[in-house]
């Protein structure tokens, strides 16, 4: 699966005046229907649904106990896979942070908000959340966690995008549509708990899945203008549930005073029922 992805992003048109935004911008509504067919391939007897979503007014997280600070945004793009097995729904996530870099195998970044939010995950508060401002998040365990990274963009290419673990300098280890499969495969990634979540990682993640599943979708340089905000299959309304409250999180209502919306750009899998047939492989 991980070649089929590979072969997508190098399919990919990328424009010169691209910014961070644009590439994810390209990625969310490119890659569902590649990852779709490649996983329908792999597991015909599953019920396989692939979309994404791109929202470029990121939430940002205030730090309580340095108000001072610049906050930081929570991240570019959130990928989230499902599956359903015996003991129910299982969830895995990876949130990235993307930059634009000259040299993707070693990158170095200022150790700013930014760097402080995924190296120590400091208590936040929401801010430009739309009415989850203010609400507190507490993420443990206080370090590195591999459910958080940054993308690595290579600017004079940028089909070659790699993730790389927080670190200074920022070492780009594992090409993107590897650590897409290796998601999907729960090989990468950090777990979730979608029905009732209860610690500060699931709370987080299912916070950002709740704010994109409401969120507007507009971004004028990659040609996207008064777009729908979803791309492939509508994946949303199953990790959302909103038919049978699955996600027991409302709708809420995210405009800010300027009209914009609030949420991450996302990447939602869901590989049906396990009892159907193996997960797939990631080669």
């Amino acid at each position: 699966m991980s070649l089929d992805i590979f072969r997508g992003m190098n399919n990919i048109t990328w424009p010169s005046t691209y910014q961070e935004p644009d590439y994810v911008a390209k990625l969310v509504t490119t890659l569902p229907n590649v990852i779709s067919h490649s996983l329908r391939t792999l597991m015909p007897g599953r019920t396989i649904s692939v979309g994404g979503a791109f929202v470029h007014q990121k939430p940002l997280a205030n730090f309580v106990k340095d108000p001072k600070k610049k906050s930081p945004e929570l991240g570019d793009l959130l990928v989230v896979c499902r599956e359903k097995r015996a003991c129910g729904y299982v969830c895995n996530a990876l949130l990235l942070q993307a930059k634009c870099v000259d040299d993707v195998m070693k990158a170095y970044v200022p150790m700013d908000h930014q760097f402080i939010l995924y190296s120590e995950w400091p208590l936040f508060e929401y801010k430009r959340a739309g009415n989850l401002n203010g609400v507190r998040r507490g993420v443990g365990p206080k370090t590195i966690t591999q459910g958080a990274q940054y993308l690595l963009i290579d600017k004079s290419d940028p089909a070659k995008m790699f993730t790389a673990t927080v670190n200074n300098p920022l070492e780009g280890t594992t090409h993107l549509a590897f650590a897409l499969a290796s998601v999907i495969a729960f090989d990468r990634g950090r777990t979730f708990r979608c029905i009732h979540p209860r610690d500060g990682w699931s709370r987080m993640i299912c916070d950002l899945l709740t704010l994109t599943a409401n969120s507007a979708f507009n971004r004028r340089k990659a040609g996207y203008i008064d777009k729908s905000r979803f791309a492939g299959d509508r994946v949303f309304n199953l990790f959302m549930n909103r038919n049978n409250n699955y996600y027991n999180v409302p709708v809420i209502e995210n405009e800010d005073d300027n009209g914009d919306y609030s949420g991450v750009s996302v990447l939602c899998v869901d590989l049906g029922d396990a009892e159907e047939q193996q997960k797939p492989e990631m080669d």
